[in-house]
């Protein structure tokens, strides 16, 4: 039987009511783990310290040169995607750093965002992958 995959966050109120969870397939699954790896710095995960990304590391550091910023995360993203994604081989990542214009109110600011492209493929399967996903720098968090 082919293992389940639930949903992140986890719905404990429908585990604790014993309804059935949301699954997702492993595409899914692995999109998922990725966007996680992505989002937590390091030394949050109290169990593995050098579990996160190197974004948080420099989310602030927005002065550095654009393309040593970019290859400075990517080849971390990299390492901790071959890491700790063991469902995934021959990983090809790519980094763009983004700007756009973002307006609260009556201020309007730039803001800068990467754009992050991961390609790979599926040992279980031997299938392609592809993740995207866009994350706005200073202070870290998703475009929408």
């Amino acid at each position: 039987m082919a293992k389940p995959y639930y949903q992140a966050p986890f719905d404990f109120k429908r585990f604790f009511e014993k309804k059935e969870l949301k699954k997702i397939s492993m595409r899914e699954s692995i999109s998922q783990f990725i966007s996680i790896i992505i989002t937590t710095y390091f030394e949050e995960y109290a169990f593995d310290e050098g579990f996160g990304s190197e974004i948080w590391e420099t989310d602030f550091d927005l002065l550095v040169n654009a393309n040593v910023l970019k290859e400075q995360i990517k080849k971390s993203l990299k390492n901790q995607i071959e890491t700790y994604e063991k469902r995934l081989s021959n990983i090809d990542l790519n980094v763009e750093l983004m700007e756009t214009l973002s307006s609260n109110t009556n201020k309007v600011r730039l803001k800068k965002y990467l754009f992050i492209t991961i390609k790979g493929t599926i040992i279980k399967t031997d299938e392609p992958f592809i993740f995207k996903g866009d994350y706005y720098l200073a202070p870290l968090s998703y475009k929408h």
